[in-house]
């Protein structure tokens, strides 16, 4: 009697401490769940300003030019390269429905829709897309809502240095970020092509919101190697009087994206 007495009490304890340990398990996971979808959500979520304009300096491959950036959320992203810091010859913005392309030196432009533009398919590109680039945001192509992106971003286990890795389980994007309220790096890699863009020295630009005044981007396919670094200064986030689509004058020619990338040299 006594035997049977203590089986029952050890199997009774092993139950109720199996019991305490899933719970606890249980409880773990919900805490982490709820710590992924704040992380996503923090990233995901637009910034606190509407506009931002910065100075820039542009080394690709060893040519240096000066330029300026101008975006305004949810409208117009627009990048242009000056000669000497003085004569602009080259523009491009992203619109959200098109991209335009000019180049000022021989007064030609181009006009594409993203559908058009090679790999659309494979980068899941859009305007949003293009805009989280630029504004330092985690994204989901094809996604609506942030809680849609978040059933389909797989959120990693911080590393030694509490850095998260966060995945796109569809398109394959891989985004660094430093586990609570910075993206460090975004990268792709599939059939022979990848990129990767990494951000750098974060800067307050407006209260408690910090913006990478450096961007290195690197683009690879099967035979070569492209590298380009942007440096940002003067960034500014107070609205200003620029127009979202520049108009293009009579004395330009649209002529196709390959036929004005030819042409401009810079």
């Amino acid at each position: 009697m006594k035997t049977i007495r203590f089986i029952l009490t050890i199997m009774v304890a092993a139950l109720l401490l199996s019991g305490c340990r899933s719970s606890s398990v249980a409880r773990k996971q919900k805490v982490q769940q709820e710590e992924n979808m704040r992380l996503v959500h923090e990233l995901m979520t637009v910034p606190p300003v509407s506009e931002l304009t910065a100075s820039l300096s542009l080394n690709l491959e060893g040519t240096r030019v000066s330029g300026q950036l101008r975006m305004r959320r949810g409208r117009s992203i627009q990048l242009s390269a000056s000669m000497l810091g003085l004569v602009e010859v080259a523009r491009i913005e992203f619109l959200p429905d098109m991209v335009v392309v000019m180049d000022r030196f021989h007064n030609l432009y181009s006009v594409c829709h993203y559908a058009d533009i090679p790999l659309r398919n494979e980068l899941g590109l859009d305007f949003e897309v293009v805009e989280a680039f630029f504004w330092n945001r985690v994204f989901c192509p094809g996604t609506r809502t942030v809680d849609d992106a978040a059933a389909r971003l797989d959120v990693l286990l911080p590393d030694e240095k509490g850095n998260v890795r966060i995945a796109d389980t569809e398109y394959g994007y891989s985004f660094l970020t430093n586990g609570k309220d910075r993206l460090n790096a975004v990268s792709k890699k599939s059939d022979g092509f990848g990129f990767t863009i990494s951000y750098g020295d974060f800067t307050e630009v407006s209260k408690n919101w910090y913006y990478p005044l450096d961007l290195q981007i690197t683009i690879n396919s099967a035979t070569s190697e492209v590298g380009a670094t942007i440096r940002m200064s003067l960034v500014q986030t107070e609205k200003k009087n620029w127009a979202d689509r520049t108009q293009v004058t009579r004395r330009m020619k649209q002529v196709s994206l390959e036929e004005l990338l030819d042409n401009l040299d810079l």
